[in-house]
Parts: structure tokens; sequence; C-alpha cells
């Protein structure tokens, strides 16, 4: 997944050159955003803490990292939203062309809930906060 993603720099040097997994995200918000190109704002939660934490996130007690993915250009292919899919959820992509990539959203049962084409995918932002 992390392959087609811009902006994940910042990411991989937090982490320390690994990337955090996205499987079993917690997601909170799809934005979609009409006009000439669809946009589509994905919030979601992972599990994964960096081990070297900023000290920052440390006073803070950080203990959930949370990012919001920008697509645009979006087209949909399954829209399949419903009780059980916030917790759990995998993020998957596939790269179909040079312009354009499949991304698919699965439950924990392994129901695709969300596919889509986008041309181009990056990060929007990044934080830390603590979940109670």
């Amino acid at each position: 997944m992390w392959s087609i993603i811009d902006g994940k720099e910042k990411i991989e040097k937090l982490y320390n050159g690994i990337l955090p997994s996205l499987e079993s995200i917690c997601i909170h918000e799809f934005v979609i955003i009409t006009g000439e190109d669809i946009e589509l704002d994905i919030r979601f939660d992972i599990k994964d803490m960096p081990k070297d934490m900023p000290p920052k996130w440390i006073e803070r007690k950080v203990n959930t990292v949370q990012f919001v993915f920008g697509f645009l250009s979006v087209k949909f292919i399954d829209f399949n939203i419903d009780e059980d899919f916030k917790k759990g959820c995998v993020l998957k992509c596939e790269k179909m062309a040079i312009d354009k990539s499949k991304i698919t959203i699965t439950n924990s049962g392994g129901e695709v809930k969300l596919s889509f084409f986008s041309k181009w995918s990056y990060i929007k932002s990044m934080s830390g906060y603590q979940q109670d």
C-alpha cells in the first residue's frame, strides 16, 4: 500500500525506515468532495506505534497514531459501508496502470466494503493522540 502514497518519507523517518501496517485499522471518517474530479479523504487510526516517539508525544502520553489519506480522481467500484465497517479493516492497494491504482478496504471478515480507482494518493495529515 505505501508504495503508491506520496509523502511517506516523514512516516519512514518517524518509524525508523519501517512503515507501519495498514491492517487492523480503525476508520473514523470518509469525506467525499465532488467537483471536476471526485476527491476522497479517509481518516483512520493504526495500531503500530513508533519505537522512538517524539518528545511531545511522550509528554502527551500518545498511544494512537491517526492518518488522513487523500485520494484524487476517484472512481468508486464498491461502496458497501455498514455498522461492521469501522474496526479491524484492512487497507490494500494495487497498481493498475501508470496513472491508476485500485484501493480496497475490507472488514475483519474479509468482505470488500469499499473499493475505488484513484489517480493520486497522498498523506494529508498524521497526528498522535491519547485514546482512552
